[in-house]
């Protein structure tokens, strides 16, 4: 299965760049804090916070996401939440203003840490209720999500010590479900790469370069934004945990 994962990512990873291209213009900073705290028996409560700044074509984005986790098996979990986010606009007084948009999520991970190379995917499906503009009514969008993550540890024999190195890569779908407006169904990539470093028992940090890209509507031509990502996470001290975000 890692082999198979590693092709995966491989072919996705020369697919996203060669036709979504490189653009975007220079890296903006996304900071992600993440927990994963064991809760009763299988259950466990993810929670998250993200900034991502904005550039000439995408605008900024705060996130907060709170779920619960049941983990029906060390490399198997099903998760369901919900996520506040604030989207930024700019106004034609030249302002930027903020509108909220609102999610319910559910997502299926299955994770293979048997090999030096550690793979996992995730499947999450999204209700988001949105604003395309501060002043406009809420609008529902459904998409669907896939990624690819695939983690490779430095340290010999393919252990993840603690102040150990790993490298990291990642590669996301979206697929808008709802109203396309002239979308095509795969509305947008994002496509990353980086280095992970094992803080200690509970904690992880990486910094990565990630590509984002969303599809060309009726109104206009495709966007895209380059990031430096900078990820901290601290979930139980498992083989699971250090590779699925």
């Amino acid at each position: 299965m890692k082999h198979l994962s590693l092709l995966l990512l491989l072919i996705l990873l020369a697919w996203a760049g060669s036709a979504r291209g490189q653009g975007g213009g220079a890296p903006v900073g996304w900071v992600r804090l993440s927990a994963d705290m064991p809760l009763r028996g299988r259950w466990s409560l993810y929670s998250e916070v993200e900034t991502r700044q904005s550039n000439a074509q995408l605008t900024a984005q705060q996130l907060g996401r709170l779920g619960f986790r049941f983990h029906l098996a060390p490399s198997f979990t099903l998760t369901t939440g919900y996520v506040l986010a604030g989207n930024e606009y700019d106004t034609p007084s030249g302002d930027n203003a903020m509108a909220p948009e609102h999610r319910l999520y559910q997502e299926i991970a299955v994770t293979d840490v048997s090999g030096p190379v550690r793979a996992s995917h995730r499947l999450r499906a999204e209700e988001r209720w949105l604003r395309p503009t501060p002043e406009a009514a809420f609008e529902f969008a459904p998409r669907l999500r896939y990624q690819l993550r695939v983690v490779v540890p430095l340290h010999s024999g393919g252990v993840l010590p603690r102040g150990g190195l790993f490298l990291v890569a990642a590669n996301e779908l979206f697929a808008g479900l709802g109203s396309n407006e002239g979308r095509s169904f795969l509305e947008e990539n994002r496509i990353s790469a980086g280095l992970g470093y094992r803080v200690s028992r509970l904690a992880t940090v990486e910094m990565a370069y990630l590509h984002q890209t969303q599809a060309a509507g009726a109104a206009g031509a495709a966007r895209s934004r380059n990031a430096v990502q900078v990820s901290v996470a601290v979930a139980t001290p498992n083989h699971v945990s250090l590779v699925r975000r």
